[in-house]
């Protein structure tokens, strides 16, 4: 469970991002990515309830969103994909070719599936990042610790933690103040190890394909059918 928590926490999830010859391209840090460094936590703490407030219903207000991810690894890697959200609970990244993984939930399990190994990797929705974002009713300041919000020109960057201590490290959620769409999110991992996550190309509200959350595993398919 722990290494598809990383994993995630490598994309939003450390996502066990492309190794071998899949992890090849290197690229200089995104400036908005980076830790407002010399800045206090909140750099606005008269107004965070407020602000958190909007952060909320804006994610509440979106019941679904497609369309691109691009994620960049602590070590440089990049890969990207596309992604497919159905709140509550339901997301799709799927990673453009040659990487093998597959990451989808149903809404109560995570499964993380690599073609190329022909794995399944399962762990609770709950028990991972994503859980803050895609519940049904979104409340930040109810349902994780918030750490810190940086309220800087173009962006308003929220961090937040896992009040109960069962989960490692933070998220940043990265918000355009003028629309307050999700724009990225930074997952720190207990060691320190930052992975980036850009959206782009997103389309909101739209009907997704139910089918579209729902991974079988092939190998349990093959045994069924053996035993009968």
């Amino acid at each position: 469970m722990k290494q598809i928590s990383l994993c995630l926490a490598a994309f939003l999830l450390a996502f066990a991002g492309p190794t071998g010859a899949l992890a090849q391209q290197v690229v200089a840090p995104d400036p908005v990515a980076q830790p407002a460094a010399g800045l206090a936590a909140f750099t606005h703490p008269q107004t965070v309830p407020q602000d958190l407030a909007r952060v909320d219903d804006s994610l509440n207000r979106t019941g679904s969103l497609q369309g691109r991810f691009t994620q960049y690894g602590s070590d440089g890697s990049v890969s990207a994909g596309t992604v497919h959200i159905q709140r509550p609970g339901k997301v799709r990244f799927e990673y453009d070719a040659p990487n093998p993984l597959l990451i989808v939930s149903d809404g109560v399990t995570l499964v993380q599936q690599d073609r190329a190994l022909e794995t399944f990797d399962r762990v609770p929705l709950s028990a991972t990042p994503l859980h803050y974002f895609l519940k049904e009713n979104v409340r930040l300041q109810e349902d994780a610790e918030v750490i810190g919000f940086q309220k800087l020109p173009g962006q308003w960057r929220v961090t937040a933690r896992d009040g109960s201590g069962e989960m490692a490290g933070t998220i940043t959620l990265v918000i355009d103040p003028e629309t307050m769409a999700l724009r990225q999110w930074v997952i720190t991992d207990e060691f320190g190890g930052q992975t980036r996550v850009e959206l782009s190309d997103l389309r909101y509200n739209v009907q997704i394909d139910p089918r579209l959350f729902i991974l079988r595993d092939e190998r349990e398919d093959r045994r069924d059918r053996r035993r009968r």
